[in-house]
């Protein structure tokens, strides 16, 4: 007598390592889910930046000349994340429409669909459930998938969410500071005030992933760096993206290695 076929089937993101692993964690997949926000962010331009310092004129003119300076576009940077947050919801949502314990295998994809002023955010992972445990409220969600989410349970840690955060520096130029004029700064010098604006955005991004920690880690964690120029203006956009994680386990049962071979002999 043949088996009855499964009346439901599922859709799963997940590879065949990362599949049978969740299935050895006790995490039964349900389907694939998603969320997506697309927005118009409100035009912005050099007036948009909140300075931080600024910079002399590098020609001798010095009176005809604006004065350079760098800042922040703080505006910017909360209408993204505001949109990431979106569809982390909407895919949160959807997974527990499935009655899922949480999304593991999280992908995020951001980018401009018309122009510098759009924003288009989309999410997707597999929703699993806990099998023997009613789920919470809110699923949980995580980059991490298989093998890494595995060993990560191990050690005694859970995942909480999957997090972004980014800051968005702009140096603004005025009489082009130090490399103003043929000849006034050589190949290979070091243009000051760009590289402070890495380093302000760089530094920034790190600052705004660990404000979203709440006692929690930051797990797994990518740095995007980008620059661009727009009204004589130099941006540079660094996002950060990770998987928040708790403990839940203060011991760590794992054996203590033992050594097979004598390196000094």
């Amino acid at each position: 007598m043949s088996t009855p076929a499964p009346t439901h089937a599922f859709d799963s993101g997940l590879t065949t390592p990362d599949f049978a692993a969740c299935l050895a964690m006790g995490l039964r997949p349900l389907g694939l889910v998603q969320g997506f926000y697309c927005g118009q962010v409100s035009s912005w331009s050099s007036y948009s930046g909140y300075p931080v310092r600024q910079y002399p004129c590098a020609c001798y003119e010095q009176e005809y000349h604006q004065t350079g300076w760098l800042g922040r576009v703080d505006d910017l940077d909360r209408a993204w994340t505001a949109a990431h947050a979106t569809a982390l919801e909407r895919m949160l949502a959807e997974a527990s429409q499935l009655g899922a314990s949480g999304v593991v295998g999280v992908t995020t994809e951001m980018n401009h669909p018309t122009n510098e002023n759009s924003c288009e955010v989309h999410l997707y992972g597999t929703a699993v459930v806990l099998d023997g445990v009613a789920p919470g409220r809110r699923p949980w969600s995580t980059q991490l998938a298989g093998q890494k989410l595995a060993k990560l349970v191990e050690i005694g840690f859970v995942p909480s969410s999957v997090a972004y955060a980014r800051c968005t520096a702009m140096m603004a130029e005025g009489c082009n500071m130090e490399y103003y004029a043929s000849g006034r700064s050589g190949t290979g010098n070091v243009v000051r005030p760009l590289q402070e604006a890495h380093e302000l955005a760089r530094s920034g991004a790190i600052d705004a992933a660990r404000g979203l920690s709440q006692g929690a880690s930051l797990y797994g964690v990518t740095m995007e760096v980008h620059e661009s120029e727009r009204y004589r203006s130099t941006y540079v956009t660094c996002s950060l993206r990770g998987s928040l994680v708790r403990r839940a386990r203060r011991t760590v049962p794992t054996a203590a290695p033992t050594a097979t071979v004598n390196l000094g002999s």
